[in-house]
């Protein structure tokens, strides 16, 4: 990795866990919970933040102009945003069919009415993540190392950047994700499509934040709102490698290229 890449993730690591330190403190009561809505969104655009930053040391203007512009990349069909839509929602509808092959009773009441709404609140969300994940450090990553290696990389830092979220009181991803190392393990195989769908449609920052928003709102859906997001993470966790699996063996050696 050059000196700047590696700048990128301290940087990043090191805004995230400042910015969500008084949201842990918080949860104890060591700090007043109303101040902490203006940290924990520093905390959650800090991908960004340490992308700009390092971009604009290593390309001057051009960097920042770079990483934005990647929102409005063409040349890829449009079907890609159907595909960053659903294939989330396959992912999580697997979960649950797996989980009552095994036993698990699911409540019926369900409704996605709510999906499209909590999918444009997430992807307002998620896209300052992304815009640092995959719009800087991915690209950077695959002009040194092959596609799996980068996207490996990449799932590290981004599972470390939210570890604080485990060390708040009651977290609600620690009761999800049962702790943070398999949640670690889950995003290095997640990862993995992250990749799969940038570099299909060009490195549309657009696309994988569409993914990023869609995934979220469908775990919110039919994990969160059925509260069965603990119970169902295993057979959730199986579903993830089998698709990154499948990705690794049959997407025409994708993940053995460099792409840069």
């Amino acid at each position: 990795m050059n000196r700047f890449i590696v700048y990128y993730f301290s940087l990043a690591l090191l805004i995230g866990g400042l910015a969500y330190a008084p949201w842990v403190l918080a949860s104890y009561g060591i700090f007043p919970s109303d101040l902490i809505f203006v940290f924990v969104v520093v905390g959650g655009v800090s991908p960004t933040i340490a992308a700009l930053i390092v971009s604009k040391f290593e390309f001057g203007g051009g960097g920042v102009k770079y990483l934005f512009g990647q929102f409005g990349r063409k040349g890829f069909s449009k079907w890609w945003f159907l595909v960053a839509v659903l294939v989330p929602l396959a992912l999580a509808t697997c979960a649950v069919l797996l989980w009552s092959i095994a036993g698990g009773i699911y409540p019926m009441d369900l409704s996605l009415i709510e999906f499209p709404p909590i999918l444009i609140t997430s992807f307002l969300m998620n896209m300052w993540e992304e815009i640092g994940w995959r719009g800087y450090a991915l690209p950077a990553l695959q002009k040194k190392h092959n596609v799996l290696i980068s996207s490996l990389i990449v799932g590290v830092f981004w599972a470390l950047w939210h570890w604080p979220h485990f060390l708040v009181k009651e977290s609600v991803m620690a009761i999800n994700y049962h702790n943070f190392l398999w949640f670690t393990i889950f995003i290095l195989f997640y990862s993995i499509s992250y990749t799969w769908l940038y570099n299909s449609t060009k490195g549309s920052l657009f696309t994988v934040s569409l993914y990023h928003a869609s995934t979220n709102a469908a775990n919110t859906i039919l994990f969160v709102e059925t509260n069965i997001a603990s119970f169902i993470f295993p057979h959730y966790f199986i579903i993830i490698i089998v698709f990154a699996s499948i990705l690794f063996l049959r997407l025409n050696g994708f993940l053995r290229s460099k792409r840069g």
